[in-house]
């Protein structure tokens, strides 16, 4: 579990020192969403690259973005067991219109792909779409209080992708920094040491 939990904090702490969302914003946002996220099959590489590219597009607080992922998920999910949402949107409808577009929402069994799949097929289609087709797609995902955090996230995927990478690979990181910040403060020490040292040998007579 410590392993896990230090592993977890990596992924965001390397985030934070490569996007404009810091690891506090990320912390937070990351705190209104996880089981979420892990219910509709979102990773935390997945999860954390969404909300390290909306928060640093549309410089919203954290808790809002990570509230927002939340509804998105909790919508989908919504969907599978209901079967519509608060606008009366069923989740036929949203498959059937996701599909026309070439995106599957429900797997050969019937069930509810992972909405991090999902997601991500959708931004390898999106510069494909029209304005229009687009505005569609992340409405039928996100619903119409939550779709323009979809488009932010779409429009700017690169630096998603780059997060995601930076996620993937953030093992050690936290102990990267804090090796880091010891061996500066370490040499600024030193430094000083040496000045110390030179100001005292020229105001004090050593004989």
């Amino acid at each position: 579990v410590a392993q896990e939990a230090e592993l977890y904090v990596d992924k965001l702490a390397a985030v934070a020192a490569e996007t404009a969302a810091d690891l506090e914003e990320l912390s937070t946002g990351m705190s209104k969403v996880p089981s979420a996220a892990n219910t509709m099959g979102v990773d935390v590489d997945q999860l954390s690259a969404q909300l390290s590219t909306i928060i640093s597009v549309t410089r919203q607080d954290a808790a809002v973005v990570g509230t927002a992922l939340k509804t998105i998920y909790a919508r989908m999910g919504d969907l599978k067991v209901d079967g519509v949402d608060e606008f009366g949107t069923s989740l036929g409808d949203v498959s059937s219109q996701l599909q026309q577009m070439g995106i599957d929402v429900l797997d050969q069994m019937g069930n509810l792909r992972n909405m991090g799949e999902v997601i991500e097929e959708v931004a390898a289609k999106w510069g494909t779409w029209t304005d229009a087709q687009q505005q569609a797609a992340a409405v039928a995902i996100a619903g119409k209080r939550q779709y323009n955090n979809l488009i932010a996230l779409f429009e700017n995927w690169d630096m998603y992708e780059d997060a995601l990478l930076t996620s993937a690979n953030a093992a050690g990181t936290l102990q990267n920094q804090q090796d880091i910040y010891m061996e500066s403060t370490a040499a600024h020490l030193a430094t000083l040491k040496a000045s110390v040292e030179d100001i005292w040998d020229s105001l004090i007579d050593t004989s």
